[in-house]
């Protein structure tokens, strides 16, 4: 397990000092369940035992974008909702993990991306031969007073936004932390633009491949990509 700590604390550190970032592995609010402040360790505990689960099996990496705050934020997991591991417990790990945000255990979070990307996985039947994770790992969200007006949307710690270039660069060490964790080389697919053009800068890491984010319109597109560059060679 020392890789895996290794790298859990990479990700407990955290960026340098960027506003509005929320990391799952450190941080809490309001929407997390009591005692807030164990909540963060209940996280680390999760992507821990979902890591040790592929330690010897994993041949595949998908690399997302960035945790949104429905998903990740409150397992500790790319692409991972509580709704996997009330539903696909058995696909995410091989013991039961902890439900983190307030009202998890009646009303789960729930994330599209993951359940498409969950769905695939199920289907192919290859749960512990991928490994889901983004190049940015920790939460990105919109400033709480950004002055957008009232119909722009959510803003503060319940948003997403895309991360700066600036600040995907920082999730380059943590990427690499990652990939010493198995001591297979594992093939690395972009799960959309920002993870494509990471690659592309990030010269010790191979690109396989890029699939569509299911995000906004793409999930056909990713199912297809899926089923073409990974399920069908397994």
């Amino acid at each position: 397990m020392a890789p895996i700590d290794a790298f859990l604390g990479i990700l407990e550190e955290g960026p340098g000092d960027v506003p509005c970032i929320f990391n799952p592995w450190r941080d809490w609010d309001d929407r997390d369940r009591a005692p807030r402040r164990a909540t963060p360790a209940l996280r680390r505990a999760n992507l821990a035992a979902y890591l040790d689960a592929r330690r010897k099996s994993a041949r595949f990496l998908l690399l997302g974008e960035a945790p949104s705050h429905r998903g990740c934020r409150f397992t500790g997991i790319a692409f991972c909702s509580e709704t996997e591991l009330v539903h696909k417990p058995r696909l995410v790990a091989r013991e039961p993990l902890a439900l983190t945000s307030l009202d998890g255990a009646v009303k789960p979070q729930r994330e599209r991306s993951a359940a498409v990307i969950w769905s695939e996985i199920e289907r192919a039947g290859v749960a512990f031969e991928v490994v889901l994770w983004n190049a940015f790992p920790w939460h990105p969200y919109l400033p709480q007073h950004s002055g957008a007006g009232v119909d722009a949307g959510p803003c503060g710690p319940t948003s997403n936004r895309k991360p700066r270039r600036t600040e995907v660069a920082q999730g380059r060490s943590a990427l690499g932390s990652l990939l010493a964790c198995f001591p297979r080389q594992l093939e690395i697919f972009a799960v959309g633009k920002v993870a494509e053009e990471a690659l592309g800068r990030w010269e010790e890491f191979e690109c396989a491949g890029y699939m569509r984010h299911p995000a906004q319109g793409g999930e056909a597109r990713f199912r297809e990509q899926f089923r073409k560059s990974v399920a069908s060679r397994l």
